[in-house]
């Protein structure tokens, strides 16, 4: 399989000239770029939502670029910037347009931002659609500005009277915005506020995709309708049916094909990216499932190499691999028309690493396929949330990411599990939750996901089964919530542990972390504690961590908003974890290797290592839950190419050695 190059590219059609097209055609032959994403009135070249006339002079400059750029076998493909408007910046809507604009969750007029459900918006955007599917692109991209929040300065929209009224029809009763925002936040049960809210957010989006993908099959019906996307909590909270907005716009005899966002900007830390990449990236991809075409996006904002330096973005292309990626999007220069800089060297770093990601997507990652601990989430998560305060939009975010993040980094094998309720009957599996996602679970459903698997279960996760009367399956008669910083826990020791050559270690529990649930067991309970609180003269207060009837495995601490479980990235958890765990199911995991993610797939008989950090590891010490072959085939990138390497593998107990360097920031794959 050919790894695809797409090149996302501004050109300014007031200023454009030859000699920037000519460094256009020669970057994509020396980069090998398969496809060139057009972006149209994109960024510092906006100018609020285009008329007819406006897109055309867009076209006209492109359509010429499209014709010599087809003779080298390059697609052409569009990405127009506006669907509902990123942002107002100082522009209201053109009269001769004339749509109505969204108004916010608390009550803030837009400027030139649309109304997702306004008529004259939906005939306006599919008119413009059609407009550029009329030079018949390979890919027609819709921007993620199309969803209901992060417009800025604004929240969450839409709230104007055309959804006001909406919304009250099926209430039954008149209501303000504040009355019904209070109410759509209210804590306890969920309202009906909110589930008319999310109900008219999915609905109408799926509507907007099924009136722009006719619009544009009637007249390119070989163009492939593709969408970016954004953080898929917040996804949640605008009641996004993945499958059913993706089915909706591929049409008839095209597949879903989507840009799940990179989380990375500028450079950060390769070890803060690798979480965020877990439970957002890899989220995405596995809400889009296995038949999606993917094209993550590697975007450099603020551009130049100044924000990123070529070994990172490496890094960020190899490593969307792990996402089942089929190619990548290069956002490598700015949206301002400046054009392709050869002083980068761009074209020579994208050419040198193809062969390797070619190699690599001979045997493709598919997320659902994958062994080791399945992370449980549910796009219906933000229905059934139980706000705290009741006062931020934030609060119905559903926080089932936490472990993607966490064992990810820990070296644990995962996949993430998206639940369907369909289908959720899992037997004999690892299975890890986290936050409020059992209140979208029945109570049988409860009763058979923890009897039949090993699971993982967070304090949140516990409370549910403390409000609907179910603790008893973990063997917990109450539990008290003791928020940190206020003089109660101060850390939590292990309890007759050695981890990394330290007894009894400690870990934090004052800071960068969530709520402590102090947990009382009954007392026939099975549990073996393995873990203690305590304050800061050292009395012990209560079990931290634990394992229950030799199946469930307890971190009975909540979610920080602003830090998650920042204070759980520990090698002193991670060695306890896979203590834990090995006590009581075999499972697959990298030892002393921290911040190196471990993928297996069974049935291709494949395994991706990949080292998010700076360290190198001299060799892989795989604890493994099936006795490998003992000869492997791995391959790993060299400075022109590839080269594959025949290994033999050492055995001792269920540990298999392979004696190969892992470099930072590499990624490896392995045949067994």
């Amino acid at each position: 399989m050919n790894y695809k190059y797409c090149l996302r590219y501004v050109l300014d059609p007031f200023s454009n000239t030859e000699k920037k097209n000519k460094a256009l055609f020669d970057f994509v032959k020396k980069a090998k770029i398969d496809d060139v994403c057009f972006i149209l009135n994109g960024e510092e070249l906006n100018h609020s939502h285009l008329t007819e006339s406006e897109i055309k002079k867009w076209l006209d400059v492109i359509i010429p670029l499209q014709h010599e750029l087809a003779k080298m076998n390059i697609t052409t493909s569009i990405n127009p910037w506006t669907t509902i408007m990123h942002s107002d910046r100082g522009f209201t809507v053109n009269p001769k347009i004339g749509f109505n604009t969204f108004v916010d969750i608390q009550g803030n007029k837009a400027k030139d931002m649309a109304c997702p459900a306004d008529p004259i918006w939906r005939k306006y955007i599919c008119k413009c659609y059609a407009q550029y599917a009329s030079i018949h692109p390979k890919y027609l991209w819709l921007e993620d500005d199309f969803r209901h929040y992060n417009h800025t300065p604004f929240k969450l929209m839409c709230f104007c009277p055309y959804h006001m009224n909406i919304y009250q029809k099926k209430l039954g009763k008149k209501e303000s915005i504040s009355e019904f925002a209070q109410q759509m936040l209210k804590p306890g049960k969920p309202t009906l506020e909110r589930k008319i809210y999310l109900d008219q957010a999915r609905k109408e989006m799926i509507e907007n995709e099924k009136l722009i993908e006719k619009t544009v099959h009637k007249i390119s019906p070989e163009t492939d309708i593709a969408q970016m996307t954004s953080f898929p909590d917040w996804h949640a909270i605008e009641g996004r049916d993945w499958a059913s907005l993706f089915d909706a716009q591929c049409g008839t005899g095209h597949p879903r094909v989507a840009r799940p966002h990179l989380p990375a900007y500028n450079e950060v830390s390769p070890i803060k990216y690798g979480r965020d990449f877990e439970s957002y990236s890899r989220i995405t991809a596995a809400y889009l499932g296995s038949n999606a075409i993917l094209f993550p996006e590697q975007e450099n904002a603020m551009w130049t190499p100044m924000v990123k330096s070529k070994e990172f973005i490496i890094f960020q292309i190899i490593t969307t691999i792990l996402l089942g990626a089929q190619g990548i999007l290069l956002n490598l220069f700015d949206m301002m028309g400046n054009g392709v800089s050869p002083e980068w060297k761009y074209a020579e770093m994208l050419s040198k690493i193809k062969p390797f990601m070619s190699e690599l997507s001979k045997h493709r990652m598919y997320i659902d396929q994958l062994s080791g601990i399945k992370i449980l989430v549910d796009q219906d998560s933000a229905y059934s949330i139980r706000t705290n305060k009741g006062q931020k939009i934030e609060e119905l975010l559903p926080i089932d990411k936490e472990w993607a993040g966490l064992l990810s980094s820990f070296s644990f094998a995962t996949t993430i599990k998206p639940i369907t309720h369909i289908d959720c009957k899992l037997v004999g599996e690892v299975i890890a939750i986290s936050g409020q996602i059992l209140r979208n679970f029945s109570d049988i459903e409860i009763i058979n996901l923890i009897k039949n698997n090993v699971v993982l279960m967070d304090g949140e996760s516990i409370q549910v089964l403390l409000d609907r009367k179910l603790s008893n399956l973990i063997g917990v008669e109450s539990g008290e919530w003791h928020c940190c910083k206020t003089g109660y826990q101060s850390f939590e020791e292990a309890d007759g542990v050695i981890v990394d050559e330290v007894n009894n270690p400690r870990v934090t529990m004052l800071q960068h972390t969530g709520n402590y649930l102090q947990l009382t067991y009954e007392k026939n309970a099975k549990v073996k504690i393995w873990s203690s609180a305590k304050n800061s003269i050292d009395k012990r207060l209560g079990p931290v961590m634990s394992i229950v009837n030799d199946r469930t495995v307890i971190l009975p601490i909540s979610h920080d908003f602003k830090y998650g479980w920042e204070s759980q990235y520990s090698t002193y958890k991670q060695g306890l974890f896979q203590k834990m765990l090995s006590s009581i199911k075999k499972c697959d995991y990298l030892i002393d290797m921290p911040n190196v993610k471990l993928n297996i797939d069974m049935i291709q008989q494949v395994m991706w290592i990949s080292n998010f950090s700076l360290d190198t590891y001299n060799q892989i010490k795989w604890k493994f839950s099936e006795k490998p072959v003992k000869q492997i085939t791995l391959i790993r990138r060299t400075k022109s190419a590839f080269r594959k390497e025949l290994i033999n593998i050492k055995i001792q107990d269920d540990i298999a050695i392979i004696k190969a360097k892992v470099k930072p920031l590499e990624t490896i794959q392995i045949l067994f």
